[in-house]
């Protein structure tokens, strides 16, 4: 916890979407995990930046969205 203190980084302060959440418990990788729990991209706890976890997550949650908009159009044609 001392390397995020020093970096400027408040843990639970990102930016995430709904659900989404950084798993920390692991002291040298961090994980970051979907609403459901499983594992969407993994963070070197040295060389983590707030802007990667953040943008991580959101590209994700868009490519998530999409593929979820694209069953329900098929569904529905």
């Amino acid at each position: 916890m001392l390397l995020t203190y020093m970096r400027g980084w408040e843990r639970g302060r990102e930016r995430l979407p709904p659900g989404y959440r950084l798993d920390t418990s692991d002291p040298a990788i961090w994980v970051l995990r979907r609403p459901n729990g499983t594992a969407t991209a993994y963070f070197s706890a040295w060389n983590a930046t707030r802007e990667s976890v953040e943008r991580a997550a959101r590209d994700d949650d868009d490519s998530r969205r999409r593929r979820w908009s694209k069953r329900r159009k098929e569904r529905v044609e």
